[in-house]
């Protein structure tokens, strides 16, 4: 996977997200007990299935999230812990309560199979791991088989909906944040690429985007008007406009940044 450098930005969100997980792993340890009596009371297991439909499996599973919510809370940049965390709740939801009862289990697989995609786990040989994730899923909900055709179906359903929902949702939001993106920087014409330009020459181009004729601007610059016209035809050539009906056609609008 691929090493990523955090913004301050980007790792205080992450902290957020863990606060988040944390209050809800503490909810759920609460509710646990609360549903036991605060004994926890842990029956005899005779199978993998016992086990995973017992409350000492809630329990390791609350437990390991929160201990792990806590690492990336300390840690932001082991933001795969998010994907493990993810997966152990699906599998859990997925195999024990049904998407038919749980459409979260859906959510949190997608989560995690996200938090890979974010880290690059789907760059080498992408399309196999990628139809391994989605014929993984669906093995995972066909377990529900054994609750009876109904749940399957539903849990089925679940799947395909949620799945298609949040994917046409990623689609549209993704693209409009990038329509933004581009306008913005569109609108921003960066003069330090322009290294043969002075500060005054600069703020000169600024003015007449302001629309402020030459005379105006020789006054306030302390230089004749032939001294400015001499010098902003150097500077068109410069910045590769003809003349001045050009740049403010070109420029005009534009944020213009020293």
């Amino acid at each position: 996977m691929r090493e990523i450098t955090y913004s301050k930005s980007a790792k205080q969100l992450i902290r957020f997200f863990c606060i988040n997980g944390i209050i809800v792993e503490l909810l759920c340890i609460l509710r646990l007990f609360l549903r036991t009596g605060f004994t926890l009371e842990i029956p005899e297991i005779q199978n993998i299935f016992d086990f995973f439909n017992s409350d000492l499996n809630v329990a390791i599973v609350d437990f390991i999230s929160l201990v792990l919510f806590v690492i990336v809370l300390i840690v932001p940049k082991r933001i795969v812990l998010f994907a493990i965390i993810s997966f152990l709740y699906s599998f859990k939801i997925i195999l024990i309560d049904t998407l038919a009862v749980n459409p979260l289990g859906q959510l949190l697989y997608l989560m995690g199979v996200s938090c890979l995609l974010y880290l690059g786990f789907f760059k080498y040989h992408r399309i196999f791991k990628i139809v391994f994730s989605v014929v993984f899923n669906m093995l995972l909900i066909a377990h529900s088989a054994v609750h009876g055709v109904e749940v399957l179906v539903q849990s089925y359903i679940v799947s395909f909906g949620y799945g298609l929902v949040l994917l046409v949702t990623l689609f549209f939001c993704t693209n409009f944040l990038k329509l933004i993106h581009v306008k913005r920087t569109a609108r921003i014409w960066d003069l330090s690429q322009y290294p043969n330009l002075t500060q005054r020459d600069k703020e000169w181009l600024k003015d007449i985007l302001d629309e402020k004729r030459y005379e105006e601007i020789a006054t306030a610059s302390g230089v004749t008007v032939g001294t400015l016209k001499n010098r902003m035809h150097q500077i068109y050539s410069i910045v590769g406009i003809e003349d001045r009906i050009q740049l403010i056609g070109t420029y005009s609008g534009y944020e213009v940044k020293f």
